[in-house]
């Protein structure tokens, strides 16, 4: 399955239009007005847009689609006793830039960041309703671990999800 991922960000990253950066300070405003389109309440603020920004341990990366700011991904690394991993803040891609396989090109190369930064799982949170964001991370390997009732708000629960990124047989 992982392999089948690879190609398809290859194949994605070869069709013209496509191009990913690192994110910075200036983003942030076009970064709101996105996870404003995306969420709801548990939409960042700008200020906490900011901050993750410039965080030390933040992987934040930009989809441009002709031009066109078209989604980001916020990742970070943390460490506990069990070593460093990583975790997945949020995932937007504009709706008028969706099925271009952006959040498939977005996710993978923030995974990638995350593998070399030493990570050896990822986490996240995401609504249980938003089925497509449920989907692709499944395609990128995800698996379900828990489901946290009122993570969002009273009624707004989110289920956890956990990939290994050690490579295999390692």
């Amino acid at each position: 399955m992982e392999d089948q991922c690879r190609q398809e960000l290859k194949k994605r990253e070869a069709e013209p239009g496509i191009n990913i950066r690192k994110a910075v300070g200036s983003d942030a405003e076009e970064m709101f007005r996105l996870e404003c389109l995306c969420f709801d309440i548990e939409a960042f603020s700008i200020e906490q847009l900011r901050y993750l920004i410039h965080t030390r341990t933040s992987i934040p990366l930009v989809a441009e689609f002709d031009e066109h700011f078209a989604g980001f991904v916020i990742g970070l690394t943390n460490r506990n006793r069990g070593g460093i991993y990583g975790r997945i803040y949020t995932l937007d891609v504009d709706p008028a830039c969706r099925g271009k396989g952006i959040g498939m090109v977005l996710m993978s190369r923030v995974l990638e960041e995350l593998k070399r930064a030493g990570c050896k799982k990822c986490f996240l949170e995401v609504k249980v309703e938003n089925k497509s964001a449920i989907s692709l991370y499944k395609k990128l390997g995800f698996e379900e671990k828990d489901t946290i009732l009122d993570y969002y708000a009273k009624g707004v629960h989110a289920i956890k999800m956990k990939k290994d990124l050690k490579e295999p047989g390692r």
